[in-house]
């Protein structure tokens, strides 16, 4: 599932926000805009993409352009108020922002900006399919087949192998592995991850099992084969 960190000011609009994204199968964070706060947040996973509060008029962005200058790894995703035209000039001097929401925010709406945004990011096909070669991930369905044959994988496989897929080319470490996955509170060591590759690799066969390639001393990526 996504990972979406919500940052904001107003606990009760950001309570609101989580559990519309909760309703949507989306795991989800909160913290203040603040950039330590946030920092701490997410030094327990990153998210694959913030939602970022700004209406309140005490909302500071200074702490957005931090976190966007210092990490640039996930989408974000600034919310505004219709007639504050200070916060957009504030907006303005933020690095490249993914899509704004202009209040009235609808849930609909944003649902449906995130789903694009993360569409965008990681390539996927618009019925939210990825294809390389003969594997094919259904993202909505949580189903994989390979050359037309359904794949037996464990809920725990399938997330792993999701979640590098829609990152190709990228390289994770164990621990990042572990976190995004398995969830910070897991207590389980990294040999989990080796563990659970191993296994998806077996599932893949020759033909693909080279496409999970073993960076050494550092982790796993989605390679091209």
């Amino acid at each position: 599932m996504p990972r979406v960190l919500i940052l904001g000011d107003d606990e009760r609009a950001v309570n609101a926000l989580a559990s519309d994204f909760v309703g949507a199968n989306y795991i989800v964070g909160a913290s203040a805009i603040e950039a330590e706060a946030a920092e701490e947040t997410m030094s327990k996973g990153l998210p694959d993409i913030i939602v970022a509060d700004l209406r309140p008029l005490q909302t500071d962005p200074a702490g957005l352009k931090s976190l966007i200058g210092s990490n640039g790894d996930f989408a974000v995703i600034p919310l505004v108020a219709l007639i504050q035209e200070a916060r957009l000039q504030a907006l303005s001097a933020l690095p490249p922002v993914d899509d704004i929401v202009v209040e009235p925010v609808r849930a609909t709406e944003l649902l449906a900006r995130v789903r694009m945004v993360l569409m965008r990011r990681h390539k996927l096909e618009e019925e939210n399919i990825v294809r390389l070669d003969g594997l094919i991930v259904d993202l909505e369905n949580y189903e994989v087949t390979l050359d037309g044959e359904p794949l037996d994988l464990t809920y725990k496989e399938y997330e792993l192998l999701r979640f590098l897929i829609t990152r190709r080319g990228r390289v994770f470490t164990r621990e990042a592995l572990l976190n995004h996955v398995w969830g910070y509170d897991y207590f389980g060591g990294a040999r989990t991850v080796d563990v659970h590759i191993r296994r998806i690799r077996a599932k893949l066969g020759v033909s693909y099992e080279s496409y999970i390639e073993t960076v050494r001393n550092v982790g796993y990526r989605f390679g091209s084969g």
